[in-house]
């Protein structure tokens, strides 16, 4: 196969679930996790399509190191299950060492997750003090605000779209799955969750249409919708720059700590 070829196959591949005639959020959930499994496929040099089920372990077990929700680890295997479907190949993950290894690492990540260091409002507040004003830096103060504020867990996060958030009477509301949340304003302008996701949201010009959290390249280019992995890898950085041990700091540790600590922000 030439490199034109390969490209061409690539994006094929990427595009997958865009026509797969499943709901939204559904489309949505898996379209992110495939692509996730096709990128490292691809920095490995290895066929995500068909995919043997001994790539499929390492991949999940790739996943698993992160100390991801077991949630994240049936949402891969199954948007891999799916992509084999539509695509007429026998899905890897119904092979015996893929499903034994999946329910060994869920059971070790629900483990895990319950182990994540929560993170009080002074740490935030020193997660925040550190970070700059570029595109990047805006978009990881709003995440870590709204998620520390509305004790968000990262795939309420990665879920929300612009059109989810609205301005109501100086607070923020947000939209996600089953439930409204309002966040209010913060003591001070640095830790402010309204102005956080407001400011974010004016610099990227962002479609009303699209995502609220999406990567950025070294261009300061937007690209697709952060993944819950992504979350977890902002969080620990950020921690890292302001000083912060790392260990157990995750994505859920936004979510983990007392709820009256939020009025200090």
């Amino acid at each position: 196969m030439n490199s034109n070829e390969a490209v061409r196959r690539s994006a094929e591949l990427l595009r997958l679930f865009d026509d797969a005639g499943l709901p939204d959020n559904t489309r949505r959930l898996y379209g992110a996790q495939w692509r996730q499994f096709v990128d490292w496929c691809t920095a490995r040099g290895s066929l995500p399509l068909p995919a043997r089920p001994r790539l499929v372990v390492l991949y999940l077990v790739s996943i698993a190191r992160e100390r991801l929700a077991p949630s994240t680890l049936k949402a891969a295997g199954q948007a891999i299950a799916k992509a084999h479907e539509l695509s007429g190949h026998a899905p890897p993950t119904g092979a015996p060492i893929v499903a034994g290894w999946r329910r060994r690492l869920v059971a070790g990540g629900a483990h895990a997750q319950q182990q994540a260091a929560p993170l009080a409002a002074e740490q935030i507040r020193q997660m925040v003090a550190s970070i700059d004003d570029d595109l990047v830096d805006l978009r990881d103060r709003a995440l870590l605000l709204a998620g520390y504020a509305g004790r968000l867990r990262r795939a309420e996060l990665v879920r929300l779209d612009v059109a989810d958030v609205r301005l109501v009477a100086g607070e923020l509301e947000l939209l996600v799955p089953a439930r409204r949340i309002v966040l209010p304003p913060g003591h001070h302008p640095i830790t402010c969750p309204v102005r956080a996701v407001c400011a974010w949201i004016e610099a990227a010009a962002l479609p009303a249409d699209g995502p609220l959290f999406v990567g950025i390249n070294r261009w300061g280019q937007l690209g697709d919708r952060l993944s819950d992995r992504a979350v977890g890898l902002i969080v620990q950085a950020r921690a890292r720059e302001a000083g912060l041990p790392i260990k157990g700091i995750s994505a859920d540790s936004l979510h983990a700590g007392p709820p009256d600590d939020r009025r200090l922000l």
